[in-house]
């Protein structure tokens, strides 16, 4: 049970009405409403940004000036908006969906030439020389969860690209980013750390195959994660020297997947002390800003709204692992920072609901900076819902 797509992948079901109740209680709304608005923000808000004759994304919508974005390799992130409505409707023009963004995710944004040894990675929207880990593990993600749902085994020499990738980053000593300009791996300047996208992608593969050679590659990227966590707990895993928001719930999420596979202590003791670094910095609206130093200083105090509900999700498995209720208090705390985001009446931000590209979707950033919402925002806000109710209406 390590995809983390929809309630279901972790056998979490639709709650009866005590537990719908519980969720009321819990989150200050409806079980009924928390659907209609993670619906919303598919049917409604996200596929206005689909281009039929594309069969893409584009990638966000700016409220102020109307501009609609480029598509890009956020595609295969966006994808999973589609997936979540598809376990949660069995609606399959969802599922078509998914499968065609992957594919022209794929075929625009992966490094594909069969001369290349670093097929399989996926190029960045600024410098399409360089190829990230990070990318290339929602690649990964979306492409194990459209090979579980449809079992199509093209899927399959997708995830064999994918992973040569991965593998030369391992074998280039846990590098994240190779520059095909220069042919070096590096994981210095601009470049995300981010060791949880490995782990938690062949966790996943794992799981589907039961081939140990992909649960002994979670299990290296998870010892190589353990020796980037700092002293007081953090992960700071933008040169040593920054944590990011967008950086936390895959990394979180490994260590406690590579707990529950490996019964190793340690991988759970990291993860708890990371959670307990997390709660220290939360604010009480639940929010996180996007980047805090070693030395405990906000360096960039936008707050990522969608890293936030994301996060939850992570604090859940915790829980489940736990017990300790300050990780379940921490997940509610995101999730209805979450909610306050989306662009609604009465939410915090109801600016510009006259325009059907706005209403539903979520604000990307908080302050509002550019007046943008995309579907990479929106991905983490309805599983975050979905997830923390499914789950508080499971808890007896």
């Amino acid at each position: 049970m390590f995809q983390t797509i929809s309630p279901k992948d972790w056998d979490l079901t639709e709650p009866d009405h005590a537990g719908k109740e519980k969720v009321k209680e819990m989150l200050g709304i409806s079980y009924d409403e928390i659907q209609t608005r993670s619906k919303n923000a598919v049917y409604e808000f996200l596929d206005r940004l689909y281009n039929k004759e594309e069969g893409a994304l584009h990638h966000y919508y700016r409220a102020d000036n109307k501009f609609i974005s480029e598509m890009d390799s956020g595609n295969f992130l966006m994808a999973i908006n589609y997936l979540v409505m598809y376990d949660r409707y069995q609606d399959d023009t969802m599922l078509e969906k998914a499968a065609n963004c992957f594919k022209w995710a794929y075929e625009n944004w992966t490094e594909t030439h069969p001369m290349f040894t670093w097929q399989g990675g996926v190029k960045d929207g600024f410098k399409q020389n360089e190829l990230y880990v990070k990318y290339t593990g929602d690649a990964f993600w979306a492409c194990l969860a459209l090979y579980k749902r449809t079992k199509d085994e093209d899927y399959l020499f997708y995830l064999k690209q994918f992973h040569n990738f991965m593998k030369q980053a391992r074998k280039a000593g846990f590098k994240y980013k190779y520059d095909t300009n220069t042919y070096q791996w590096s994981d210095t300047g601009f470049c995300w750390r981010g060791f949880g996208f490995p782990v938690t992608a062949y966790l996943e593969w794992y799981e589907l195959t039961k081939d140990e050679i992909y649960l002994e590659h979670a299990i290296a990227w998870g010892e190589h994660g353990l020796t980037l966590q700092a002293e007081d707990g953090g992960f700071y895993l933008i040169d040593g020297e920054f944590w990011n928001s967008d950086l936390v719930a895959p990394e979180l999420r490994g260590l406690v997947f590579l707990y529950e596979v490996t019964k190793q202590e340690k991988f759970l003791v990291a993860a708890k002390k990371f959670a307990d670094w997390l709660i220290e910095y939360q604010r009480e609206d639940g929010a996180w800003p996007i980047g805090i130093d070693t030395d405990g200083d906000v360096c960039a105090p936008n707050v990522g709204p969608g890293d936030m509900p994301n996060i939850g999700i992570s604090f859940i498995r915790l829980h489940q692992n736990t017990g300790e209720q300050k990780y379940l208090d921490s997940a509610i705390k995101t999730v209805k920072y979450g909610l306050e985001m989306q662009a609604i009446e009465g939410a915090r931000y109801p600016y510009y609901l006259e325009d059907p590209h706005v209403k539903w979707g979520f604000w990307s950033w908080e302050p509002l900076n550019d007046y943008s919402l995309s579907g990479d925002q929106s991905v983490h806000h309805i599983r975050g819902m979905l997830f923390l109710a499914d789950y508080i209406g499971s808890l007896k």
